[in-house]
C-alpha cells in the first residue's frame, strides 16, 4: 500500500509540474511595429528594427534586423559602392540579441527544412537549428536559426545571435517569434 501511495504522489507531482509549465506564455511584444506585404510583427519594447540596405537578388537576401541594442546601417554607400558590415557597432553587448531576417527563394529539395522538430513561428511551422554561420565576429555565445516555410518556393531564415542573454530576453525573443503574422496564404 505504501508503494501505491508513493506512485500516486509521484504521478500527482508530475501532473502539477506539467500543468505549471503548460500555463507559461511568452510576453506579448509591445514595441515598434514592422509591416511588409509578406508579414508583420511587433518587436519587444525597447528593441530596434532596421531594414537592410544590402542589395537583394532574385534568390533573396537580408530583409531586416531586430536587436535589443543600437543598430546602424549595414551597407553604407561610399562613392558608388556599398561597403557592408554587421549592423551593430563592434560586438553584441552582454545580454544582447541580434536577429538577421533572410529571405531565400528555392526550388524542390532546396526548400526542405533542416531535420528538426517542428515549432510554431507565428502562424507558420518552422524549425530551430544551431547556427553554423551568420553570427561570426560579434561576440556571440549562443546562435540559432529559425527556418520557416513561407511558400513552397520560399524559406526564410531568422538568424538569432545572442551574447549571454537573460531568461527575460530569451522569453521576449520567443514572444516575438510567436507574434509574427505571415500574410502570404
Amino acid at each position: 500500500m505504501t508503494a501505491t501511495l508513493g506512485r500516486l504522489a509521484a504521478s500527482l507531482a508530475c501532473v502539477a509540474l506539467l500543468a505549471a509549465c503548460a500555463g507559461q506564455e511568452h510576453p506579448e511584444p509591445r514595441g515598434e511595429a514592422f509591416e511588409s506585404d509578406d508579414f508583420r510583427f511587433v518587436a519587444p519594447a525597447g528593441w530596434e528594427i532596421q531594414t537592410s540596405t544590402a542589395e537583394s537578388t532574385a534568390d533573396g537576401g537580408i530583409v531586416l534586423y531586430v536587436a535589443n541594442q543600437a543598430l546602424r546601417e549595414d551597407c553604407p554607400a561610399s562613392g558608388s559602392e556599398a561597403s557592408c558590415r554587421p549592423p551593430i557597432d563592434g560586438e553584441l553587448e552582454v545580454g544582447g540579441i541580434l536577429i538577421t531576417w533572410v529571405r531565400h527563394a528555392c526550388v524542390a529539395k532546396g526548400c526542405d527544412l533542416p531535420a528538426s522538430g517542428l515549432i510554431a513561428i507565428g502562424n507558420r511551422q518552422g524549425v530551430r537549428v544551431p547556427a553554423t554561420q551568420g553570427c561570426e565576429g560579434i561576440g556571440t555565445t549562443d546562435g540559432s536559426v529559425y527556418y520557416v516555410t513561407v511558400t513552397p518556393q520560399r524559406v526564410d531564415g531568422l538568424f538569432v545571435c545572442a551574447r549571454e542573454p537573460s531568461d527575460a530576453t530569451r522569453s521576449a525573443l520567443l514572444g516575438f517569434l510567436d507574434a509574427i503574422q505571415w500574410r502570404i496564404p
